[in-house]
C-alpha cells in the first residue's frame, strides 16, 4: 500500500468520524482538507492558500454581528487583541487564528446554523483551491 493509499484512507475514516458529528463535524472535515491543500502548497513555496483560508473564514466571521452579551464584548475584545498581536505573522499563522475565530463565531449561532454556514463556505473554497 502506498503513502498516498494510507492517506486517502486515514482521510475516510476521519470523514466519516466527523459527518458523525453533523455539521460540526462536516465543518472539521472541510477544514481538514483546505489545510492540507494549503500545507501542500505551502511546501512548494506557495502561500497562498494560507492566505486565502484566512480572507475566507474573515468574511465568514463578518457575516455574523457578535451577541450583545458581556461574554461576546470580551471575546470580541480578546480577539482583536490577538490579531493586532498577528502583525507580522506567518500566513499560517494568520490563517489557524482565523480558524479559531471561526469555531468561536460558529459556536456562538443556534442550534446548527453557524457550522452549517461555515461549512458550506470551507466547501466552497476546496472547491476554487
Amino acid at each position: 500500500m502506498t503513502r498516498a493509499d494510507n492517506r486517502n484512507r486515514h482521510w475516510q475514516a476521519r470523514r466519516e468520524h466527523n459527518v458523525a458529528l453533523g455539521a460540526k463535524g462536516i465543518a472539521l472535515a472541510w477544514s481538514d482538507q483546505v489545510r492540507a491543500i494549503a500545507a501542500g502548497r505551502a511546501r512548494r513555496g506557495d502561500h497562498s492558500g494560507w492566505a486565502n483560508l484566512a480572507a475566507t473564514l474573515e468574511v465568514f466571521c463578518s457575516r455574523f454581528a457578535p451577541a450583545d452579551t458581556r461574554r461576546a464584548a470580551s471575546q470580541l475584545y480578546h480577539w482583536e487583541l490577538r490579531l493586532a498581536a498577528l502583525d507580522g505573522a506567518s500566513p499560517k499563522t494568520i490563517a489557524l487564528a482565523w480558524w479559531d475565530r471561526a469555531r468561536a463565531v460558529a459556536g456562538d449561532q443556534d442550534g446548527d446554523t453557524g457550522w452549517a454556514d461555515l461549512a458550506r463556505t470551507l466547501q466552497n473554497l476546496h472547491a476554487v483551491s
